[in-house]
């Protein structure tokens, strides 16, 4: 969805200061509508860079985020999880009827001065996907845990589309820039001072060998 390597200079500034207060907001776009959470009390507004000023609803010490939120050096995806205590069976039963999966989440981080407003707008801390969701249950309540990944999980998927003349024209119909693919795993090429043959490539010029030459010249 989206992605951010530099933070504003305020923000800058406040994590180099002597007083720091997070506050984490999480944004899931799920199939029902899309969802706001943060992890003070009350709600929030904050500004998403892509979506603009939201409300955010404060779970307090009932959401949390595990995991650390890295890099890896090798390239290798790196997903955190999300965690709700004391939910409600109505919440319970959401889990199970929206669809969640391969849908897009951001987790932000925002600075608070010593009154709780927010200095500047949040930075974004991870953006990825929804993948699992876990249920646990207690006597009188249950906790939700919500895995998500990092979009580099991607790359780790292999494509079900085929470099061929057919996918070409469900995806840009009258494009005639694969019309000769099929061919190429055939296609013999001869370098030398004479110039270049690639063989019948059209059905305007079935056999013909040697350089093409410019009639023009």
């Amino acid at each position: 969805m989206t992605s951010k390597r530099t933070i504003s200079a305020t923000n800058e500034a406040a994590f180099l200061s002597q007083y720091l207060r997070i506050v984490m907001f999480v944004r899931l776009d799920l199939s029902s509508g899309v969802q706001r959470f943060h992890t003070e009390i009350g709600p929030k507004i904050a500004v998403h860079p892509i979506f603009g000023s939201e409300t955010y609803l404060g779970l307090g010490d009932f959401g949390g985020i595990n995991g650390e939120v890295r890099e890896s050096t090798q390239g290798s995806p790196i997903g955190i999880s999300l965690m709700l205590t004391g939910v409600s069976a109505s919440l319970v039963n959401k889990s199970f009827v929206d669809d969640y999966f391969r849908r897009d989440a951001d987790v932000m981080i925002g600075l608070q001065n010593e009154a709780g407003n927010l200095i500047d707008d949040p930075e974004i801390l991870f953006s990825g996907y929804m993948d699992t969701v876990n249920i646990s249950f207690t006597k009188n309540n249950a906790t939700i845990q919500m895995q998500l990944e990092s979009r580099g999980t991607n790359l780790l998927t292999s494509s079900d589309v085929r470099f061929t003349d057919e996918d070409l024209q469900r995806e840009y119909p009258g494009d005639r820039g694969g019309e000769y693919i099929y061919r190429m795993s055939d296609l013999t090429l001869r370098w030398g001072a004479q110039g270049v043959w690639s063989g019948a490539i059209g059905p305007s010029n079935p056999g013909r060998r040697g350089p093409r030459r410019d009639k023009r010249g």
